[in-house]
């Protein structure tokens, strides 16, 4: 297995690449949390059903809008950039192909819920999917947007908010040292949502999986 890359480069500074990552073990993160959960052996009553189900949709909608903006911007840019990643943009781009139809399956699986076997096998046949795929953007992808040290300012309150709650969510197990740089390089209008924006994540942990620990990760990979 090889070695996760850092989140921060290798002067310590943080990056478009470190944000991107972020986003990366979030998605792992989650994964770990839905198959915890539905193989327990606890029963879930109807409100821990619906968190769930609730869940799952933030979580396909994440997914969906991540792979959305590197299909429509990342990529394109890359390609353009860097002709010799163009068989690895492609076989990217064709893994996001196969996801899609996988999260519609999971819409109609988890609304199986509590019964939790639909569930839980797409959340396996999703990990199973994602582990190369996120790899292969961390081992090609990642190294040629370490340089790119900017984040755009939101042009709005509605804007700002969406991305406060993104950070909250792609934030929560990484470790502190690592965020007080990432924060450092985001906007005041952004920065000034972050705290309340991740109470209310936290919030929705404890709601959803009982807990907001989350470990203090410095890769993409969750430390759970």
């Amino acid at each position: 297995m090889p070695i996760p890359p850092n989140l921060l480069n290798d002067d310590g500074s943080v990056s478009m690449a470190t944000m991107l990552m972020m986003s990366h073990h979030a998605f792992r993160r989650d994964l770990i949390r839905f198959e915890r959960t539905l193989t327990s052996g606890t029963a879930l009553d109807a409100a821990r059903a619906q968190a769930l189900r609730d869940e799952w949709q933030k979580y396909r909608e994440a997914l969906h809008g991540h792979h959305h903006m590197e299909d429509t911007g990342l990529f394109p840019h890359l390609r353009s950039q860097h002709p010799d990643l163009a068989g690895v943009i492609d076989g990217l781009a064709a893994d996001h192909q196969r996801i899609d139809p996988l999260l519609l399956q999971g819409d109609a699986a988890f609304l199986q819920l509590p019964e939790p076997s639909a569930a839980l096998a797409v959340v396996r046949e999703l990990t199973a999917l994602l582990a190369p795929h996120l790899a292969t953007e961390e081992a090609e992808v990642v190294p040629h947007i370490r340089a790119a040290k900017q984040f755009p300012s939101p042009p709005g309150d509605a804007e700002a908010e969406m991305y406060a709650e993104g950070f909250a969510w792609s934030s929560h197990g990484v470790a502190p040292d690592v965020l007080a740089q990432v924060f450092a390089l985001l906007p005041e209008i952004l920065t000034s949502r972050l705290p309340a924006a991740c109470a209310a994540f936290e919030a929705r942990c404890e709601r959803v999986w009982g807990t907001a620990q989350a470990g203090a990760t410095r890769t993409p990979i969750p430390d759970l």
